[in-house]
């Protein structure tokens, strides 16, 4: 009867050490994927020596665990010449920052309005690369001018938007002085 007792009582020992052991292998620690930081009312200035290009401004910005930036609400952006005179701005309702690829990427409803030479432009997403200085798509953009309304599937520009080129371009174009 002794025996049993010690029997029993090693059984509900052993059973409650296999029980905790399953336990801890259950549970699975969940890593943090959310910002690490949230600023509010932002207005950021992107320079070249001491010299303003860009001005961006955006009512948030989240700082992720790979130090990429998202900006969920609208993002404005300005561009200005040698001069500090406003030369083009852009719009979008989101915006993102690639760290590992020094990218800035703005979404949906992105509309840029170069003030020199009266032009808008409307896309869906677009890229600048402030290495190279330039701002591209590879989705469709409307321009309108004073005197046409162009279409095509993607668009290359500098990044002041004072040279652009479109890609598949479709739409009636003017043309003066041709030779008769």
């Amino acid at each position: 009867m002794k025996n049993l007792f010690f029997f029993i009582i090693f059984l509900g020992i052993t059973f409650l050490q296999v029980s905790c052991k399953e336990e801890n292998h259950k549970k699975k620690i969940q890593l943090y994927e959310g910002p690490l930081s949230e600023l509010d009312g932002i207005n950021m200035t992107y320079s070249d020596s001491a010299r303003l290009i860009v001005r961006m401004v955006t009512e948030k910005q989240l700082t992720m665990p790979n130090d990429d930036r998202v900006y969920p609400k609208e993002v404005k952006i300005f561009f200005y010449d040698r001069l500090g005179n406003e030369t083009t701005n852009l719009r979008g309702d989101s915006a993102r920052y690639f760290r590992s690829s020094n990218l800035y990427k703005v979404y949906r409803h992105v509309v840029i309005n170069n003030t020199l030479k009266g032009e808008t432009l409307k896309t869906d997403e677009l890229i600048w690369n402030p290495d190279q200085k330039r701002v591209y798509t590879d989705k469709p953009v409307d321009v309108y001018t004073r005197e046409e309304v162009l279409h095509g599937i993607g668009m290359d520009a500098n990044q002041d938007f004072t040279q652009y080129t479109l890609r598949r371009v479709t739409g009636v174009v003017s043309v003066k002085n041709l030779p008769q």
